[in-house]
């Protein structure tokens, strides 16, 4: 059985999940104490998968603007 680091652990994550699936157990450690195992599942039980929530948010709109952008411009540059 492999003891790898927490930081380790996520840095390879991909990598140790597929020993696990050839059947390899991991413990992980929080610097020297072990917090956690990984191991294989034996049979495939019914499981709600929880997947990760999206933390993008598209933009709020922006607000209507009550006067036409060209019309600041040339008055700005003395032509309206």
């Amino acid at each position: 059985m492999e003891t790898i680091t927490i930081s380790a652990f996520k840095a390879r994550i991909s990598e140790e999940l597929r020993k696990v699936r050839k059947g390899s157990r991991i413990i992980i450690a929080d610097r020297e104490t072990p917090v956690a195992m990984v191991s294989p599942i034996e049979s495939e039980p019914a499981l709600k998968i929880r997947r990760a929530k999206s933390t993008f948010a598209p933009p709020p709109p922006p607000e209507a603007i009550a006067h036409d952008p060209l019309e600041y411009l040339l008055a700005d540059r003395g032509e309206g």
